[in-house]
């Protein structure tokens, strides 16, 4: 039983066909009425924890839509150009032929979901799942049993952070060029040596605070504090994952972040 259980009994909870969202009911001729744009799309095949989920997000005031597979999804996606997810919720282990880490790879392969918050979930809580799915782009990691509340508020640090990338921390819409390295505020692009790279939200983050002060050291809090705010749910530690997701996307360039062992990251030009 998980952890969370008591939510379904304390509110004497009542979800009908359009609340669960359950796959038979996800079809892409419903964008028109259902006003999805905005939308938390929770890929789970577990119809209790769909329900769950449903209900929770529902009460916090975000819209929610439900897959069991990541194949669902992802053709609801192209059947609906015109959609702007607001994030993703993603279990590893999903029905279908592909998995949640494999989904989280191919939504960061789409220029409209490069940057669009994820949060996983999985039963595997071991630091290499973790690290696997931080690297393939996930925002943030929650394994099961979790209680509610502290999966409301891993969410809600990863569509903040998604926010700042895209907003707060993009602030300046001047353009950001330096060693081989272009960044377009307004529209987000990132281009290396000539060739435009996908970065998560995190990624861009990461990379504009620190391209917006050479030679600055900047601490792992400091990256934080950027990224989601003082009520931030993930550890400094995270942000070392994040980094070399970063460098790896940037190849030769990566060289410019730079650790400086014991305070933090600083980029170098």
């Amino acid at each position: 039983m998980y952890c969370f259980d008591f939510f379904l009994h304390n509110e004497g909870m009542e979800i009908n066909a359009t609340q669960t969202n359950h796959p038979s009911q996800s079809k892409p001729g419903d964008l028109e009425t259902t006003n999805d744009q905005g939308i938390i799309f929770v890929v789970e095949d577990d119809p209790d924890l769909q329900t769950i989920l449903t209900f929770n997000l529902q009460k916090q005031g975000f819209k929610a839509r439900c897959f069991a597979k990541a194949e669902e999804l992802m053709f609801f996606l192209e059947a609906s150009p015109k959609l702007e997810p607001m994030g993703f919720v993603v279990d590893i282990n999903l029905a279908g032929h592909m998995n949640g880490l494999e989904l989280v790879r191919q939504l960061r392969g789409q220029k409209r979901t490069s940057k669009t918050p994820v949060l996983m979930l999985t039963a595997k809580g071991e630091a290499p799942d973790v690290v696997k799915g931080l690297d393939e782009g996930a925002d943030d990691y929650l394994p099961k049993p979790f209680d509610m509340d502290v999966f409301l508020a891993r969410l809600k640090s990863c569509l903040r952070r998604g926010e700042r990338a895209t907003g707060g921390i993009a602030a300046s819409k001047k353009p950001i060029s330096m060693s081989g390295i272009d960044i377009d505020p307004v529209s987000h692009q990132v281009v290396v040596l000539g060739k435009e790279i996908q970065l998560t939200a995190t990624e861009y983050g990461l990379l504009v605070s620190l391209m917006n002060r050479p030679n600055e050291v900047l601490s792992r809090d400091d990256l934080l504090l950027r990224l989601v705010g003082p009520n931030k749910t993930i550890t400094g530690r995270t942000i070392d994952v994040h980094v070399r997701a970063l460098r790896s996307k940037l190849q030769r360039k990566a060289k410019h972040v730079v650790t400086v062992r014991g305070f933090g990251y600083k980029f170098v030009p």
